[in-house]
């Protein structure tokens, strides 16, 4: 009989797939202590639930507008309500994860995510819908920074670079899954893509049970910790990491938002073949986010940055020039390309030049800066439009990106090489 081989079999295919080598050695995190990658895998799986907050209800938003009566604008509100608290929580909640510890904050704010959006599948008006949406957002506003400090807390060196750009990678692989999957759901019936956010109720737990406690070994005075965080904030490599964020955001909305409106007015395509073409983006940003450790090994991560915001400045200017719509799909590769090593990079930057200490604070405080970045370039890309045409938007933000690296080298110290990493725990 072939049972006792496909026994052995199995048992010897399942362990290897729980070891994660496969896995981890394509992104540079082999030979992780089993501890630290049953961390990282609570980590993702977190920083996947908190992508459903947006991309997953996107698509269901139309769905709203018969059973609760109410107007294509003031289903902004969904949005809107659920990320305004990170604006103000956000910093807040990196002080009591320095000063009092990252595992019960990420646990709660989990659970607190996943049990208002689930409530606002029982909804019984609009009102309370917002209300259940923006109570979701506090738990999103503790959680969201915290995805970024655990993998610096968990992760050393290149290492940790490998580990903030599979961060990267599978959520791009949640733009693939979470809009389709959430639409689906939508057309069954309007409430059963907030039923999914339960889901995160049973992840918290998991995050209470199994997830260690990684803060700082030395507790900062409570008196003391602004000072030092404004402090540290002022450091070269850190204002490089905060500038990077505002700029890496900036292009983004500015660019991405309206750039199907482009193709539409430009080259009468329709808005399904505009979104289609966001594919090339996604599938270029992991190819270069799932090799972002051994990008980095031996290398700045600083002028890595510039190297990449120059193809994302370049690849926004090429866009007006390019006359075929699909070529314009390499453009976009082109950015996600270098979309895939700034934000693995920019958020080591930060990690790795704060100490655990206060890392919470540091990153909560980009969070923030990205925050104020979201939020203008949309609002000044809409102003310029009243007074210009849509190419020279693109022509802008290629400039702008230009413009940027040349004052983030300024930052640099003259004839740098590669600065220490400082101690982490």
């Amino acid at each position: 009989s072939n049972t006792p081989f496909f026994r052995f079999a199995f048992r010897r295919g399942f362990a290897y797939f729980r070891s994660m080598h496969s896995i981890t050695d394509f992104f540079g995190l082999d030979k992780l202590a089993p501890e630290k990658a049953r961390a990282l895998s609570i980590v993702y799986a977190a920083s996947l639930a908190l992508m459903m907050g947006v991309n997953f209800i996107q698509p269901a938003l139309p769905a709203l507008t018969q059973p609760f009566q109410v107007s294509d604008a003031q289903l902004s509100w969904i949005m809107t309500l659920f990320t305004a608290p990170a604006i103000f929580l956000s910093p807040i909640f990196g002080v009591i994860a320095d000063l009092y510890g990252r595992r019960l904050l990420l646990a709660y704010g989990l659970m607190v995510f996943g049990l208002f959006g689930g409530a606002m599948a029982f909804a019984p008006s609009y009102t309370w819908l917002l209300v259940f949406r923006t109570l979701q957002g506090v738990g999103f506003s503790a959680v969201i920074p915290l995805t970024i400090v655990l993998i610096g807390d968990l992760l050393e060196g290149d290492k940790e670079v490998s580990g903030q750009g599979l961060k990267v990678f599978l959520d791009r692989i949640g733009y693939f899954i979470f809009p389709p999957l959430g639409g689906l759901l939508a057309t069954i019936a309007w409430f059963w893509p907030f039923v999914f956010y339960l889901l995160a109720i049973p992840l918290g737990l998991v995050a209470l049970l199994y997830m260690p406690e990684t803060k700082g070994k030395q507790k900062p005075p409570a008196a003391n910790y602004l000072g030092d965080i404004l402090r540290l904030t002022r450091h070269p490599r850190l204002m490089i990491a905060f500038t990077a964020g505002f700029l890496r955001f900036f292009l983004d909305y500015g660019f991405l938002t309206y750039f199907p409106l482009f193709l539409v007015r430009t080259h009468g395509i329709s808005t399904a073949t505009a979104g289609l073409l966001y594919v090339f983006f996604a599938i270029g940003a992991m190819a270069t986010s799932s090799q972002a450790g051994r990008i980095a090994t031996g290398r700045d991560k600083a002028r890595i940055l510039f190297l990449a915001f120059v193809v994302s400045g370049a690849s926004v200017l090429a866009v007006p020039f390019i006359p075929n719509v699909w070529l314009i799909g390499s453009a976009l590769f082109f950015y996600g390309l270098a979309n895939g090593v700034i934000s693995p990079m920019q958020k080591s930057l930060l990690t790795q030049n704060a100490p655990a200490e206060l890392r919470g604070g540091i990153v909560s405080f980009d969070r923030l800066i990205q925050q104020v970045s979201k939020t203008t370039s949309t609002s000044i890309v809409g102003l310029l439009l009243v007074s210009t045409e849509l190419p020279t938007i693109f022509w802008m933000l290629g400039i702008l990106s230009f413009i940027s690296v040349a004052l983030m080298a300024l930052l640099l110290p003259r004839g740098a090489k590669i600065l220490p990493t400082p101690t982490t725990s």
